[in-house]
């Protein structure tokens, strides 16, 4: 299988938009000592909200072959799919 480039796009911007909501959960936890706030949960809520969703969990699955990047891809996008793929399954 070959990876598309529609997916390979749309991966990237899903990963930037959670990039910076981790920054902004960092700065959170930063603010309030590592405890935990309102703002954070819901930060954290929107992360795992984000990367669960079907479209991303779709793209990211077209992505994989047994669980690696499909042929394709350069090397920046393969550690793009293993990122996801990472953030994925902390949530």
């Amino acid at each position: 299988m070959v990876a598309l480039a529609a997916d390979v796009e749309n991966l990237r911007l899903v990963m930037e938009e959670i990039d910076k909501l981790d920054a902004m959960l960092m700065e959170e936890k930063e603010k309030s000592d590592s405890s935990v706030t309102g703002k954070s949960l819901e930060i954290s809520s929107t992360i795992k909200k984000v990367m669960t969703s079907v479209d991303v969990m779709d793209c990211l699955n077209r992505l994989e072959v047994e669980g690696e990047p499909v042929w394709g891809l350069s090397s920046e996008e393969r550690d793009l799919v293993h990122a996801a793929r990472q953030k994925v399954n902390e949530c």
